[in-house]
């Protein structure tokens, strides 16, 4: 298995950056490896330096490709856990032709990589030929342009039609009833695949991008092997949310005795549940004006796997919060789903709006607070906020202590909203009036104040 992929000189990566490929041991999602992060941050160049590093012949890295801060020149190495590596770098500073050192059997990266670009299209009329997985993969190529389509993929549909029954009992676990699909030939001569559904019949000219992007997917997996690494770039492109999760359990199941590699933008996608088995998480971001790699340690990942297990606060890390992994920074953090609510309420009020983005409905509780912080400190982000109510200002002290770059501060009230009183429970006097819907006079100007410091520090250059 691979053990991680080094990545220097590549598009935005001024400094080598290391990811940590996940290891399959058996359980679901324990060899998957899910790269989140804002766009433009590096995602889709860490698959392309997969897709670099399996070609047969040196790839060539075009002048757009080179990273002049890093010298001009790129090195690209993936190392094996017999401690075997594959080392592609530029032969010069300034030029696009490539070296490779390796300790890998001849042919062997080629044999074991398969990359999917995230533009997973191809010509709707087409000729014959059939192609095996091997050669598909050998054949993937580098093209000069990202965004080229894999020209070879309607040579592994005849070599689908030839294994149906096991490429279609995997498509039934995403698509159900699975599509009647067949290839046939125009009288020109030219080939195109066919889709019947109900009365109707249609070409491939006219078929779903989400379809194609699914048989690209599934033709990937159907017919793996436990030594090869899969890496997709945006599984979820064209999907609907459905979809999405159930692609998400499918690249689970898979992922338990294979690597895959995902750079995703959907929260569907970034498998939690599968931390506890050895999944990995790393985002990227761009700090100093190139990419860098923050990646979750496995300490973390258990905390993280314990805050989605909250009974008490099932959503701490739902779909909600799950979409702060794809920000590019300024995090707000609040104690709870009430204050997410209020707080709306409060930035009204005084006509101050915090200029970061809200973690989900809250941390689940002002214990948490620090778990939450450590998660978004150990992905890389620098601008987070965490706001506490009065009665927590020295847990707001302490957090300011253990987390210097991060801004936390309690606001004048027990509570954002004034609550009446419940059985036991007595009148709490909130941040808000009695009606909760404008910040008390007594309490606007401290409120104010503190909103303001926050939002000098969310906005500042500096980390």
């Amino acid at each position: 298995m691979f053990t991680s992929l080094h990545i220097h000189g590549l598009r935005g990566f001024v400094v080598e950056q290391t990811l940590r490929l996940a290891i399959p041991n058996g359980a679901p999602g324990s060899g998957i490896t899910v790269i989140v992060g804002a766009n433009n941050a590096g995602k889709s160049t860490t698959i392309e330096a997969f897709r670099a590093l399996g070609q047969r012949q040196n790839p060539s890295f075009t002048q757009g490709r080179r990273n002049v801060a890093a010298g001009d020149q790129v090195r690209i190495s993936l190392v094996d856990s017999e401690g075997r590596t594959s080392r592609l770098s530029s032969v010069r500073s300034g030029g696009s032709e490539t070296n490779v050192e390796s300790n890998f059997n001849p042919e062997e990266l080629s044999h074991r990589l398969l990359v999917l670009p995230s533009r997973r299209t191809f010509n709707p009329y087409f000729s014959k030929s059939v192609t095996n997985r091997d050669d598909y993969m050998v054949h993937v190529g580098f093209p000069t342009v990202r965004s080229s389509g894999l020209e070879q993929f309607t040579y592994r549909l005849f070599a689908i039609e030839k294994n149906r029954e096991a490429f279609d009992a995997v498509l039934g676990k995403v698509l159900d009833p699975v599509p009647d699909w067949s290839i046939d030939q125009m009288d020109s001569g030219q080939y195109f695949l066919k889709i019947r559904t109900g009365g109707a019949v249609h070409s491939s000219e006219g078929l779903g991008e989400g379809l194609i992007s699914l048989l690209y997917i599934v033709d990937a997996l159907y017919d793996s092997r436990e030594s090869d690494l899969i890496a997709i770039d945006e599984p979820e492109l064209s999907l609907h949310p459905a979809l999405q999760r159930r692609v998400s359990s499918l690249l689970l199941e898979y992922s338990a005795t294979r690597q895959i590699v995902i750079a995703t933008h959907s929260p569907y996608m970034v498998h939690l549940d599968a931390l506890p088995n050895g999944a990995t998480i790393l985002r990227a971001h761009i700090n100093n004006g190139g990419t860098v790699f923050s990646q979750l340690s496995a300490a973390t990942a258990g905390r993280v796997f314990g805050l989605t297990r909250n009974q008490n606060n099932p959503h701490i890390f739902g779909l909600n919060a799950q979409e702060i992994f794809f920000v590019p920074d300024q995090v707000v953090l609040v104690e709870g789903q009430e204050d997410v609510v209020f707080l709306e309420r409060v930035q009204k009020s005084l006509g101050i709006r915090l200029a970061g983005n809200i973690f989900g409905w809250g941390v689940g509780g002002a214990e948490n607070m620090e778990h939450v912080a450590n998660i978004l400190h150990e992905l890389g982000f620098t601008k987070v906020v965490g706001v506490l109510d009065a009665d927590r200002g020295e847990l707001a002290q302490e957090l300011a202590q253990r987390f210097p770059n991060f801004h936390f501060f309690a606001i004048a009230a027990d509570d954002i909203r004034t609550k009446r009183a419940v059985k036991e429970r007595p009148d709490v006097r909130g941040l808000l009036d009695d009606d909760n819907r404008s910040v008390r006079e007594e309490y606007k100007r401290d409120t104010a104040q503190k909103f303001e410091a926050a939002n000098a520090y969310l906005v500042s250059t500096a980390a």
